[in-house]
């Protein structure tokens, strides 16, 4: 006996599909350096620039009395000033939609232009978040390439050269040796030596914000046990509401407050992974830095985010979202790293 089944009855036969109007985006989202750092002014060109200084080491010497001052003995306390500064960076993403496809019902509802314009802008948030924390150095626009500007990867690294510190006295205002601690060698004692190195450099025993990639953030939790015999940990926490923690947001030091963020877009560049920085489409695991919570680390927009419409000529409306900023870094030596 024939008789019609689920398996017979198929869409030729009239079966209908059911496609749910839900559509939910699969990769990382959140940007906390770009949520979380200050904007300052606008930059008034395309090379954003600031002066810093050093000051001369304490005299505890004594002055001798009676006797007369030399012109010989004055000091030029101008001469100690070095231009710091960063290129201003375009990051756009552009986006288009036939006409045809403008007027077809689509799941999960609504314009796909209005639904481009949404998503482009979660697009360029990613970018901006991984241009702030990558390793990229600053470079000049040419008619073969874009601008870059420098991201936090040269900003904290002691040993940078290339064009932000270009000068050996530029090269005086680096982050400071022993700011910068490998992946492999974080034990709690290397962690407290980089928050001393960068205390010591910068005198600054305020809060600040640890970015930290997923391998980063577990070398800190572990902190918290110790291993014992047979493979077995010990934790310093009292588990009788039968609840263990095994996360470490802040870490209070005898230098300063650290607030430990997580952020998946650190330490790429662009073009071809370099040291131990990944391509840009590659999360890097083993990146974190460390920032002041107050302005030393700003961004500015010369161009706040934006969308433009382009001409439809025929083909469908066509748009982009594009932004024009630099990062500005006050003071190179307040910031530390692990990579």
């Amino acid at each position: 006996m024939a008789i019609a089944t689920s398996y017979n009855v198929t869409s030729t036969k009239g079966a209908r599909e059911n496609l749910e109007n839900v559509l939910k985006t699969v990769e990382p989202t959140e940007t906390p350096l770009y949520s979380t750092l200050s904007q300052s002014a606008a930059p008034k060109a395309t090379l954003n620039e600031w002066l810093v200084d050093s000051l001369a080491s304490p005299e505890i010497g004594g002055v001798i009395d009676g006797v007369d001052l030399q012109i010989s003995d004055a000091q030029n306390l101008i001469d100690t000033r070095a231009r710091l500064g960063n290129r201003v960076q375009t990051l756009r993403d552009i986006f288009s939609v036939s006409r045809q496809a403008e007027m077809v019902d689509v799941a999960p509802g609504g314009s796909l232009m209005a639904s481009s314009r949404a998503k482009s802008l979660l697009q360029l948030k990613r970018s901006i978040e991984t241009a702030i924390g990558s390793g990229n150095d600053q470079s000049t626009g040419t008619s073969s390439a874009g601008a870059l500007m420098c991201g936090l990867g040269i900003w904290s690294d002691p040993t940078a050269t290339g064009n932000t510190f270009d000068t050996s006295l530029k090269q005086g205002f680096r982050a400071v040796s022993g700011s910068r601690v490998s992946l492999a060698s974080l034990t709690e004692s290397a962690f407290r030596g980089l928050l001393q190195a960068v205390y010591t450099a910068a005198g600054s025993k305020g809060t600040y914000n640890l970015f930290a990639g997923p391998a980063v953030m577990n070398k800190i939790t572990d902190y918290t046990r110790s291993t014992t015999a047979n493979g077995n940990f010990s934790f310093d926490q009292d588990v009788s509401g039968k609840t263990l923690v095994r996360s470490v947001l802040t870490y209070v030091s005898d230098y300063s407050t650290i607030n430990i963020i997580p952020d998946l877009f650190l330490g790429r560049v662009n073009g071809s992974a370099s040291g131990t920085d990944t391509v840009e489409g590659t999360v890097n695991t083993d990146r974190a830095y460390l920032i002041p919570g107050d302005d030393t680390v700003s961004l500015k927009f010369l161009e706040g985010i934006t969308i433009q419409d382009l001409p439809d000529n025929g083909a469908g409306k066509r748009a982009f979202s594009e932004t024009m900023l630099s990062l500005r870094v006050s003071n190179p030596r307040a910031l530390g790293s692990i990579v």
